[in-house]
């Protein structure tokens, strides 16, 4: 007996291990496998377990070497890159200073790209091999944020990625990259499996094989971690956050994001038919282009309820355009109070006394409680004067309908990840500044909102460095922001569960990626 007993034991303690050699992750959306494609969290999740970034970014999304293992400015529109030595891809071919050339080339000339990263690359106006390990990036101003935006640009292998398409990159079979994992099987909307890269170059992830998961349902992924099938899960929804924190089965991970939530108003047509008057007419012009209707937008709103209730506390109201930790923040403005009869007093002054119909369109499956935020707003807006409507639907259709150059929402609910400057530079360039593709400005002011005097503050900003950036960011950032170009809301709270026995730390950027993931200490 006493043999039976010590002989089940040690398949006991041979079996602790090898659990730990595989995890399962349910994540909320679907994702493609090329780095280059859709410039979307759930995209860029996917490809930092598969790809290295050419500068990495920590889980507080402080830029940190990876296979550049040092940069520097070696002149006033030039940088310097100096790459990591013996960095092989994942098909044994070493990593040199052509991949990097190739996959910066590669960015903006991938066809049919709804969402492209080439905001990433803006001031870069030539890069110069200068040998295997050194980079040269020639600009055409000053740019003292250009590492933070090469965080979002990921390096594929040149002989691989130059005859393949986004098709090929989809289905793994040109997924080849220089990070932690590699691809095992891509399962398209379902997911896929990726297995350890024992040839990286940096810290080995705890598990050797890693099967992602997409279950888009919250009640369903939640269902999935409680079961055991899955290990560890993304966007808990925030009703459940103090629930699960009371079940010995789950442990419960949380950060504050750097994403900033706001309503868009659209100004870029004179007319929209969902913007109507009382009874239900088509306005004969858009109201959202009088700043005091967007004023009486932004005073509706009880930013403090909204997060308590809408979020069950887990956001961070603000009025500003980055979180507290980003430079532009300015610690002396207040938080306002809603005040819904000063809001229909801007109406009346605009010539609304009796309000008007405007529907709020929002995702319902992309941001956290987006279709239950929703709900919220369009119920603050209803009490200062408006006829708000309320339109959800799944990001798929939500986000092409919101493309910059065909967006017939007047108003919506979005949200932009700030971790590409780690302060308000890229918001202003990417949200506010007019719109002007060729010089990858405006990429994501889906609004139409243009405004010269602004555009020229954010051109003079965005390149000035030393001493007097963080003061002249923080004037901008106010100016821009008196202007109302986006109404800002709160800042996310990334919330991950685990099942007991496992340690994750979440990135402030939203992605989870199972490198982060370890047993925890016995």
């Amino acid at each position: 007996m006493t043999c039976l007993r010590f002989a089940l034991l040690g398949l006991v303690l041979l079996a602790a291990p090898a659990r730990t050699q595989s995890l399962t992750m349910a994540v909320e959306a679907p994702f493609g496998l090329d780095p280059h494609f859709l410039f979307a969290g759930p995209n860029m999740a996917a490809a930092r377990q598969v790809y290295d970034s050419l500068i990495n970014r920590d889980a507080e999304s402080r830029f940190v070497p990876g296979i550049v293992e040092r940069w520097e400015a070696t002149g006033p529109q030039e940088w310097t890159l100096h790459l990591r030595r013996g960095v092989t891809f994942h098909d044994g071919s070493p990593f040199t200073a052509e991949d990097v050339a190739f996959s910066i080339a590669r960015v903006p000339n991938v066809p049919n790209n709804p969402g492209p990263y080439t905001s990433n690359l803006r001031t870069i106006a030539r890069v110069e091999v200068v040998d295997p390990h050194t980079v040269r990036l020639h600009t055409d101003q000053p740019n003292p944020v250009l590492p933070g935006q090469l965080t979002n640009i990921f390096v594929v292998s040149k002989h691989v990625a130059e005859s393949a398409t986004t098709a090929d990159f989809n289905a793994g079979r040109a997924a080849i990259g220089t990070g932690p994992f590699r691809v095992e099987q891509a399962r398209g909307t379902e997911g896929m499996s990726v297995l350890r890269n024992e040839r990286y170059w940096g810290e080995a992830p705890a598990y050797q094989r890693v099967n992602i998961r997409v279950i888009g349902n919250d009640s369903a992924r939640l269902a999935a971690l409680l079961s055991g099938d899955a290990d560890l899960v993304e966007s808990v929804p925030p009703t459940d956050v103090e629930r699960l924190q009371r079940d010995a089965r789950v442990s419960v991970f949380r950060r504050n994001s750097d994403r900033i939530m706001y309503l868009l108003p659209n100004v870029r047509l004179d007319q929209f038919p969902l913007l109507t008057d009382t009874a239900g007419t088509p306005l004969p012009r858009n109201p959202l282009r009088d700043i005091r209707v967007r004023q009486a937008l932004s005073l509706a709103i009880d930013r403090q309820a909204l997060a308590a209730r809408a979020l069950d506390g887990q956001a961070v109201p603000t009025v500003q355009m980055v979180p507290e930790q980003f430079g532009g923040f300015d610690a002396t403005l207040p938080l306002p109070a809603a005040d819904p009869v000063r809001a229909r007093a801007l109406l009346a002054e605009a010539g609304y006394p009796d309000g008007f119909g405007i529907t709020i369109g929002c995702s319902n499956n992309r941001y956290v409680n987006d279709a239950r935020v929703c709900q919220a707003l369009g119920q603050m807006l209803t009490r200062a004067g408006f006829q708000a409507r309320v339109e959800t639907q799944p990001w798929n259709v939500f986000s092409p309908r919101t493309q910059s150059h065909r967006n017939d929402l007047p108003l919506s609910l979005y949200g932009l990840s700030l971790s590409s400057s780690r302060d308000a530079s890229y918001i202003l360039a990417t949200a506010v500044h007019t719109r002007i593709p060729e010089r990858a400005f405006g990429q994501g002011n889906r609004g139409g909102f243009s405004d010269a005097r602004i555009d020229a503050l954010i051109d003079g900003v965005i390149g000035l460095g030393g001493e007097g950036r963080e003061a002249e960011l923080r004037r901008v950032a106010r100016e821009a922001g008196d202007a109302l170009p986006f109404i800002p809301l709160y800042n996310q709270v990334v919330v991950v569960a685990a099942r007991r026995g496992i340690t994750y730390v979440p990135r402030m950027d939203e992605q989870m990626v199972a490198q982060n993931a370890r047993p925890a200490p016995r």
